[in-house]
């Protein structure tokens, strides 16, 4: 009982020792020479020194604004179409008038597909399917089909032909034919009569056949590229007639003209000079041991052109040939063999 008594009033000390402790009021703190300061207020009291963080913004604080671009926007330049390349010379096209019911066309300078196939009323795609060709190169001197295989001319196109060629015969060979049957008498007569004879039939022959050995058919007047005998004729697979003679033997210029191929690029002609007249006719001249012109070369009637030879073939001769609007005419009917 007793050491209950004690305890009680033991923990009743302590209560009433914590509870004075509790009130008692803080020190007072002297200012004195020792040194130490008067400790602000706890409102006012930073232990770390610093200005205190003030959250409001100040007021040069604007927000973040990018800077304006100052760089030039780029401008791509205006597009300027490359310059067309130079060209030498001056590309001039032929149109000469062709015979459109011919099955072949000789090429000249100037020729291409187009104007082929303009000027004989074919489509291009048939004149390259004809030809075998799988683009549109073309070869001066190049012979090329203008109709199909196994094409024949219409009659009226060779009824009227014909005419024209009889017509232009009985007009060379007429005149030069009367003269004779009406001088038939006159070897009776006096020597005197005999020497006016020959003044007037000049005249009739002029447009046949002159003492030169040329003669005048359809504008032009023509004359023998060579001497010799005629070996082959025109007809059949001959396209002109062959003339036999010796190796180096001078080939001359039928006509003048101009020289439009010079070159062994033609099969079965070996070396080939044609030569261009007018619009309208043509001469060849193949088989040549040596060729003595150029392509653009303009040469007169009886100029030395080649030297007869025998390249692709099987003698020596002149393959001589006649084409009217690239078709193969009877050297005959021009020139006097």
């Amino acid at each position: 009982m007793l050491k209950q008594t004690t305890l009680l009033a033991a923990c009743t000390a302590v209560a009433a020792l914590l509870g004075g402790c509790a009130t008692q009021q803080p020190a007072p703190v002297i200012a004195g020479n020792s040194g130490m300061q008067t400790v602000p207020s706890a409102s006012v009291y930073n232990p770390y020194g610093a200005t205190p963080y003030n959250a409001a913004p100040a007021a040069n604080d604007a927000p973040y604004v990018p800077p304006v671009q100052t760089a030039p926007v780029y401008t791509p330049p205006a597009y300027v179409p490359p310059s067309a390349p130079a060209v030498s010379g001056t590309y001039v096209p032929s149109y000469a008038p062709v015979d459109i019911n011919a099955a072949t066309h000789t090429i000249v300078r100037g020729d291409t597909v187009y104007n082929i196939s303009k000027r004989y009323h074919i489509s291009q795609d048939d004149f390259r399917a004809w030809n075998g060709m799988t683009d549109n190169t073309l070869s001066i001197g190049q012979i090329v089909k203008v109709k199909p295989t196994g094409y024949a001319a219409p009659k009226t196109a060779a009824v009227e032909s014909r005419p024209a060629v009889s017509a232009a015969a009985q007009t060379s060979v007429k005149p030069a034919a009367q003269p004779p049957v009406q001088s038939a008498p006159q070897p009776a007569a006096p020597a005197a009569e005999n020497k006016a004879v020959p003044t007037p039939a000049p005249a009739p022959q002029s447009p046949a056949t002159s003492p030169f050995g040329t003669r005048s058919v359809g504008g032009i007047v023509w004359q023998r590229p060579t001497q010799g005998k005629v070996v082959a004729d025109f007809g059949g697979n001959n396209k002109g007639v062959d003339i036999a003679g010796n190796a180096g033997q001078p080939v001359l210029a039928a006509a003048d003209g101009k020289v439009v191929y010079a070159g062994s690029g033609l099969r079965g002609y070996g070396n080939l000079v044609i030569i261009q007249h007018n619009s309208s006719f043509l001469t060849a001249y193949g088989h040549n041991q040596k060729l003595l012109v150029g392509e653009g070369q303009q040469v007169k009637r009886g100029q030395q052109v080649a030297l007869m030879g025998n390249t692709d073939a099987s003698r020596t001769q002149l393959h001589f040939e006649v084409r009217q609007n690239g078709k193969p005419v009877n050297p005959n009917s021009y020139i006097a063999f």
